[in-house]
């Protein structure tokens, strides 16, 4: 018996195994990097005991690839209480009108109920960790 899918799931079936083998969309693996992971609000809000970073990244911005490639190169010097959450800049439109962000390569660390308590444009691992540090 043959099955003809409906145009709309069709779509967006092709829609997702393009986007998935796109580059800059790889995020396989960064679910065990548990400092390091995509942006969900699940995720997220699991987090609510650890310093957390949303990291406002799009696929298409050359400094967000080099703070990427900085974040996952030398992800062991993040300390354990930090968690960076890589967030579709293109994508998390709300999220961005919640926090104010106006251009990717943004990060915003939040407090325990979700309050940006400091946000900076441009950088990497560098500047994540000197603004964790500023909060403990």
């Amino acid at each position: 018996m043959n099955r003809v899918l409906p145009p709309t799931l069709t779509l967006a079936l092709i829609a997702a195994t393009a986007t998935a083998s796109m580059p800059g969309h790889d995020m396989s693996g960064m679910d065990d990097m548990k400092g390091y992971q995509p942006y969900t609000k699940a995720a997220f809000d699991a987090a609510k005991g650890s310093q957390r970073v949303l990291f406002f990244h799009a696929t298409w911005c050359p400094n967000c690839k080099r703070a990427d490639a900085d974040i996952t190169k030398n992800l062991a010097k993040l300390p354990a209480d930090v968690v960076v959450f890589k967030t579709d800049y293109d994508r998390e439109t709300a999220l961005k009108k919640q926090y104010g962000i106006t251009y990717q390569h943004t990060f915003v660390l939040v407090d325990a109920q979700g309050r940006a308590l400091k946000k900076w444009a441009g950088g990497g691992l560098k500047e994540i960790m000197a603004a964790a540090a500023k909060k403990m």
